[in-house]
């Protein structure tokens, strides 16, 4: 086993080494390119190029991995492609070549030097300083090589270092800008991603709640018949008709049990911890119309959703209003053929009304009461002809009801739309408090 591990162990080394190699050789294959676009002052042989902007933003965010096999590699290779570039356009010795060009080595060992020594990685987060290293890790290199060459015998050096010191404090600026815009970029993406993944988490959590509501409604409806099984039980006197009965009776338990089992697994679920105890009514509507967003688009229809709120509150009871609303957008988008609007808006005045408008194909008059029965649906998959389970509203109106006290109403005219009224005593729903204390999603 021991064995085993360690082989795993060096597999995994020589992959992650095989990936540094790649990214390396990418590295030096980029930064060759861009050496080609450069500016050669006094005409001495001497570059100040890009490949140095590009190698500097690689050595800084790629921070695991080495600094002088990165310069060296990009040396290496600036120089046998410069060398090899030369010399097949020009009728001179290879030797010349190579000495015209291999004080390039010196720039970018140098650089790999001061890099380390300066430890200009440590300063991403202080833009003086990152600066100040980042800028002498550009200059001297590039004395340095000018003096290899001897720059003095065939221009005026001081007016080539006054070059050199200009032309890297000008690459520097352009390296930190493009390095902090890149920084900037990334953790606006990371955010977003982090957010998505709360959201989904949220919305999720929500519909398993909902579920695990009527789950228990249902435990409570299997547990008073199972009483008044036994009850009935006890009562008949006739031997032949207990035993049937005995069995229904340990028939509805064993199904019990196997609720009790799957409430258990579905309560382990809700101790994931998000960290978060409120959110605002704003970000409760985002997160719902993100989500609606979403089924709209699986449902291939052009709907257009909308949120509107006269208030800003916080509440702890987020899971279940965006389970209610959820279940609500459901029905609306399932009302609404090809096209239309759906309209959530919430008004906190004396009691809090949650409102979900349509424009869907409405609701026959008569029925705007029974579409909260258990069961009961009109809806039906086209397709396959399978109808809808018929519990969305009816969980709706148990959690409004039972949960916080409320009541819900409906308006509907067929071929034109319906609205969906929930209304709540405030004081079931809303947490008293700054209502800035905690912004999940900013939009």
């Amino acid at each position: 086993m021991v064995d085993f591990i360690r082989v795993q162990v060096m597999e995994l080394k020589i992959t992650n080494n095989s990936q540094k190699l790649r990214d390396i050789f990418i590295i030096s294959m980029i930064s060759v390119l861009m050496g080609q676009f450069y500016l050669s002052p006094f005409n001495i042989g001497f570059r100040l190029t890009l490949a140095v902007f590009f190698m500097s933003l690689f050595l800084i965010y790629f921070n695991n991995y080495s600094v002088f096999l990165i310069t060296m590699s990009v040396g290496i290779s600036t120089f046998i492609f410069r060398t090899l570039v030369f010399y097949l356009g020009n009728d001179v010795f290879f030797i010349t070549v190579v000495m015209k060009y291999i004080p390039v080595l010196s720039y970018y060992l140098f650089f790999g030097i001061f890099f380390e020594i300066l430890e200009v990685r440590s300063y991403v987060d202080r833009p003086f300083q990152f600066f100040l290293s980042l800028w002498i890790c550009d200059a001297v290199p590039n004395i340095i090589e000018a003096s290899i060459r001897k720059a003095w015998q065939i221009s005026n050096f001081n007016e080539l270092i006054i070059t050199i010191v200009i032309v890297g404090a000008i690459r520097t600026v352009v390296i930190l800008i493009a390095y902090y815009l890149g920084m900037h970029y990334s953790n606006t993406i990371k955010k977003n991603e982090r957010e998505k993944y709360y959201r989904e988490i949220i919305v999720f959590i929500s519909k398993l709640k909902t579920e695990l509501f009527v789950l228990n409604k249902s435990r409570k409806d299997i547990e008073e018949t199972v009483a008044y099984t036994h009850n009935y039980y006890n009562l008949i006197e006739n031997e032949e008709m207990k035993a049937p009965i005995l069995k229904i009776a340990k028939d509805i338990h064993e199904i019990k049990k196997d609720y009790l089992r799957v409430i258990a697994g579905m309560d382990s679920v809700f101790k994931i911890n998000t960290n978060i105890k409120y959110i605002s009514i704003k970000d409760i509507l985002l997160i719902v119309k993100e989500s609606a967003i979403d089924l709209i688009g699986q449902s291939n229809k052009k709907i257009e959703v909308t949120i509107e709120y006269n208030k800003l509150f916080l509440t702890d009871k987020f899971y279940s209003i965006i389970s209610v609303l959820n279940n609500l957008i459901v029905n609306s988008i399932d009302a609404i053929d090809s096209y239309g609007v759906i309209k959530i808006k919430i008004d906190l005045e004396e009691d809090l009304v949650f409102t979900v408008d349509d424009t869907g194909e409405g609701i026959a008059k008569g029925k705007e009461d029974i579409v909260f029965n258990f069961g009961y649906t009109t809806k039906y998959d086209k397709e396959t002809g399978m109808m809808s389970t018929g519990l969305g509203l009816a969980h709706v109106k148990s959690i409004v009801t039972e949960n916080f006290k409320g009541s819900i109403s409906v308006k509907s005219i067929v071929g034109k739309g319906t609205s969906i009224s929930i209304k709540m005593p405030k004081e079931n729903i809303i947490k008293k408090g700054n209502i800035h204390e905690i912004n999940f999603y900013s939009g």
